[in-house]
């Protein structure tokens, strides 16, 4: 794996974490401080602290990575729940998002309702260009050490992306570009309200 380029700053000793009640969509917070200056917690209708890809030509036409690690528990009463865990891109603004799944879980059932905790990892290879407008990839999925997905296309491509100005551009005054292209974060939907729902990541990170 090659060095990360951007990352939020999230560890086994300092994770991002979610849970409680609810069957909504729970994302994970970035941390507060550079990465998440507001403190603001990520949501269906805001996506403060998202991990940024970056314009300015720095990925157009390159292949790049993106890493995401963790594990989850359920609680301790009801039926087995299912849990899904998705990668979603930003394509909108962070105050605004407009949400795109591009890697998928799909509905996990987790087995054990006593505080076991499930590890769970993302990894995909990606590439789009402004010639194209697209982001395109492979991505695997790993879940309580089974494969869910095995290098499969993105659950959803993106595209009217541009990663930074043409030559032609480059060159003009009057250029207008977007930096960050989009915006990626990381959801868990629990199927069962627990209050002992709970899940952490330990890694986000672009290479």
């Amino acid at each position: 794996m090659s060095t990360p380029f951007n990352n939020w700053q999230v560890s086994g000793t300092y994770p991002s974490t979610v849970g409680g009640t609810g069957t909504t969509a729970k994302y994970f917070p970035a941390p507060s401080g550079q990465i998440n200056t507001t403190g603001t917690a990520p949501s269906a209708t805001n996506a403060a602290g998202q991990l940024d890809v970056p314009g300015r030509n720095i990925v157009n036409g390159r292949a790049f990575g993106i890493v995401a690690a963790g594990n989850f528990e359920v609680g301790s009463g009801g039926a087995c729940p299912n849990v899904l865990i998705e990668v979603v891109a930003n394509t909108g603004t962070v105050t605004s998002p407009s949400y795109t799944v591009i890697m998928t879980s799909g509905q996990i059932t987790a087995q054990n309702l006593t505080g076991t905790f499930y590890d769970w990892f993302f990894d995909a290879e990606v590439i789009g260009s402004t010639g194209s407008g697209t982001l395109t990839g492979l991505y695997s999925a790993v879940i309580d050490g089974s494969v869910v997905r095995n290098n499969v296309v993105l659950t959803n491509n993106l595209s009217g992306l541009a990663f930074g100005p043409t030559a032609a551009q480059a060159q003009s005054s009057n250029q207008t570009t977007t930096d960050p292209v989009f915006g990626l974060l990381v959801r868990v939907t629990f199927s069962v309200s627990e209050p002992g729902n709970a899940a952490n990541m330990y890694q986000f990170e672009l290479y």
